[in-house]
């Protein structure tokens, strides 16, 4: 049985307020499609969505009319160092080996890119310990809708990093991120390629550490990203951080997070950014959903499966992952103060066994259609999935919550 929910759609055991605010004047404009939504009754539909066109979890999570293509190639950026890691002395730049999930003529490695675009494109991080294949679980969806999907093994908190993974090289992954988005957009992985993506139309998304780094990228004052329109982020880790690192950002956010997750906690991370960062943002609540299952995978014999797969990679506590943590802490400071980093709510970290209940296939239905719907809204204008994500979908199935700021 999951817990009761409160009205704000967080569940009884996070405790967590409901912070409504009114919309500040953005550093960036917002995109027709919010204003249209939040503001102004009975806007017409526009961008996207065919008139009579029926939006649910199973239409939105279903393949597009796309082939997804795939390419692979690495990418160096000689302007930025990788820092010394433990055993590791550091290098003067930073090697970045890159996938990218496009649409395509036909499926599969070096496919021909189709020539329906240009298409917007989607920076995907990856979280600790992992590495770029992760972007397949939602990006290969997204492409197959018409985004070309750009995800980096990022130097230091992949699984093979040099000197071991970790957090602390956190703060320049928003640049990595952008750093491999140009490139392919200026041709590195093909003119054919390059001419199927509109570099105006940037988004960004992550899983785990990879969704911390999307929120580091969308409102850090000196780590942020410039010029993207849309991000989303999975149980992102940000236990350690603060309310001054959510510093007047006003792009379309969505979080989706599940209240049995034992990596990220709810109340710990994703909730406290759904209350300190600037409106736009939508927090999604999987009930049942865990960490693990944003990579399709399933748990055995009624066992919550991070506590086998991703708790051995953190830690209890995070105590494998926090060897990082001072280093990074002084980075998430620089431009802001003590304010940025607050780690009070990381040792609850796989402490507790959480019952499971969404299936990993459910969870990745649910993430693929609400990524889809988010990433349509903002960077093509389709109001009617706005509409369907802000106020559908929570009303639809009832195994998620869906809060709203706008």
């Amino acid at each position: 049985m999951r817990p009761p929910r409160a009205a704000n759609g967080l569940s009884a055991r996070d405790g967590l307020p409901y912070a409504g605010r009114m919309l500040r004047r953005p550093a960036l404009p917002i995109p027709a499609w919010l204003l249209c939504l939040a503001l102004v009754a009975g806007c017409s539909d526009g961008g996207g969505t065919n008139p009579g066109t029926t939006l649910d979890v199973e239409t939105l999570s279903a393949p597009g009319p796309y082939a997804v293509g795939e390419a692979q190639l690495t990418l160096v950026d000689p302007s930025r160092r990788t820092q010394a890691n433990g055993s590791y002395p550091g290098a003067p730049e930073r090697t970045l080996p890159t996938r990218i999930w496009y649409p395509a003529t036909s499926a599969g490695n070096g496919a021909t890119p189709s020539s329906d675009g240009p298409f917007p494109i989607i920076g995907w991080a990856h979280g600790f310990t992992s590495g770029n294949f992760e972007g397949q679980f939602v990006g290969a969806h997204l492409a197959s809708h018409g985004y070309v999907v750009v995800g980096p093994s990022f130097p230091l908190s992949n699984g093979g990093a040099p000197g071991g993974p970790t957090i602390a090289d956190m703060t320049n992954q928003p640049a990595d991120l952008d750093f491999v988005m140009r490139q392919v957009a200026a041709g590195a992985a093909g003119d054919a390629l390059a001419a199927a993506i509109d570099d105006t139309r940037r988004g960004i998304g992550g899983l785990s550490l990879g969704g911390g780094t999307v929120l580091i990228g969308a409102y850090h004052p000196t780590w942020r990203m410039e010029n993207v329109s849309a991000a989303m982020a999975l149980a992102p880790a940000s236990c350690f951080f603060g309310s001054g690192l959510y510093h007047d950002g006003s792009l379309p956010m969505l979080i989706i997070s599940g209240d049995a997750d034992m990596l990220v906690s709810l109340a710990g991370g994703p909730g406290r950014a759904f209350q300190w960062a600037d409106a736009p943002i939508e927090l999604i609540t999987l009930h049942g959903g865990n960490h693990v299952g944003f990579l399709g995978i399933e748990g055995k014999d009624g066992h919550n499966a991070d506590a086998g797969i991703g708790c051995a990679a953190i830690g209890v506590g995070g105590s494998v992952a926090a060897s990082g943590i001072g280093a990074l802490s002084t980075l998430l400071q620089e431009g802001v103060g003590p304010s940025a980093f607050d780690a009070s709510t990381c040792l609850d970290a796989c402490t507790q066994e959480f019952p499971a209940s969404m299936p990993a296939a459910r969870q990745l239905q649910i993430t693929r259609a609400a990524a889809l719907a988010h990433f349509d809204a903002a960077l093509r204008g389709d109001r009617a999935k706005a509409r369907w994500l802000a106020t559908e979908l929570g009303t639809q199935i009832d195994d998620v919550t869906v809060s709203l700021r706008r």
